[in-house]
Parts: structure tokens; sequence; C-alpha cells
């Protein structure tokens, strides 16, 4: 969606410029792209920053004691298997730290379609592979409760990059099921639109330098 209205952009105020404007094509490329990251940068930053907020949580404090929030935790990822008998793989739980490091490794199937000169069409099964690491921290608030801080980091083959989301939303669900439900503590990163980047600034500015040099071609040519 935030690429085809770019593109859109682009494509519509390239053709406005080279062709209505300067009646030059190749001249409102240029400005054309430049307009195109304008309409489609902050719909990139407002995701980018959802995508963060989905991976590394708010904190969660729950009404256990550190210890057994931990114990808890940690046996929750040493039971969890998904559809192949995929299981955690738990690298380190460090009970003095709070800290919980773990990640899983797992083969998706796709099937493709294709189709053939003859216009028939064949199914094919592509294996990708699948990676989430995960680190969890568990903080003891002085108060009895636990505060709780998950950290996710997946890794995936092909254009799917949404693909082990369900696995990141599943162990979230599941912690609330094993230790009980907990409150957040703190607010999501904003998603307010900050200053334009500095390189955005620069492109506009070389832009609209092209844009000028190109208007005072066309007047005096």
């Amino acid at each position: 969606m935030v690429v085809t209205l770019g593109v859109f952009v682009f494509l519509l105020t390239g053709a406005f410029l080279g062709q209505i404007v300067l009646h030059n094509n190749e001249a409102g490329t240029f400005p054309g792209l430049v307009a195109g990251i304008w309409a489609a940068w902050p719909f990139l930053h407002q995701a980018r920053i959802q995508r963060y907020n989905f991976l590394h949580p708010v904190p969660r404090e729950y009404k256990v004691p550190v210890k057994q929030a931990f114990a808890k935790v940690r046996e929750l990822l040493a039971d969890i298997s998904y559809n192949f008998g995929d299981k955690w793989h738990i690298a380190s739980a460090d009970t003095q730290s709070g800290k919980i490091t773990a990640d899983l490794r797992f083969t998706d199937e796709q099937i493709h379609y294709d189709m053939d000169q003859r216009g028939q069409i064949h199914t094919r099964k592509e294996r990708l592979q699948r990676h989430v690491g995960l680190e969890i921290t568990l903080s003891d608030t002085g108060r009895d409760t636990t505060l709780v801080y998950l950290d996710f980091a997946p890794k995936v083959e092909g254009v799917q990059f949404r693909a082990c989301d369900s696995i990141v939303t599943g162990v979230i669900d599941s912690i609330e099921m094993r230790i009980g439900p907990g409150i957040q503590v703190g607010d999501e990163t904003d998603t307010r639109l900050p200053a334009p980047p500095w390189w955005l600034i620069s492109l506009s500015a070389l832009a609209l330098f092209a844009l000028l040099g190109d208007i005072q071609k066309a007047i005096f040519s």
C-alpha cells in the first residue's frame, strides 16, 4: 500500500512536470521521485515504529514473585511445541540477572502456483527457514511483583517478513496465561512524525534546484 502510494505520486508528479509544465519527460523524473518519497515517508515511519512496538512490547508487571515467575517462564519455553515438533532452544537462564535467552528455528512450507507455456497451472512447494531470537528479562520490583521485558528478533527467508508474528503473539499470550494477567508499565514508542530526515531535505533541495534549472531552460530555449 505504501509503496503503491509512493509510485503513484512519483508517476503523477513526474508526468505533470515533464509533459505539461516543462514538455520534457526526463526533467520530471527526479522531482517526481522526491515527491513520491515525501508521500511514502510518513507511512514508512509509522510502520517502522509500530513494528518496533510489536517486537519490543512495553514491560508488564505481574503479581508473582520474581523467582516464581522466572521458573514458570522458563518452564513455559521448554514446554511449547509447534507444528513439526519444533521447540525453543534455551541458550541461557541466569537467575541472578533474571535473563533468559532462547531461539526457535523452524521450516515453513509455501505453495506456489506457476503457469507453463500451454497455460496449465502447476504447484510447487518451497521450504523457507524461519528464526526467532528471544530475550526475556524478569526484574524484581521490591513489591513482591515482577516486571517482564520481552525482546523478539525474527529473521525470515523470502518476502513474508511477518511470517513469525504468530510466534511472537503466541509467546506473549502464553506468558499471560501461565503467570496471570499483567499490568502495562510505561507507554509505547510514539508514532508521531519527527522532523524530516536530513537526507530527505537535501534531496528536496537538489530536486528544487534541478526543477528551477529546467524551468529556466524551457523559458529561454
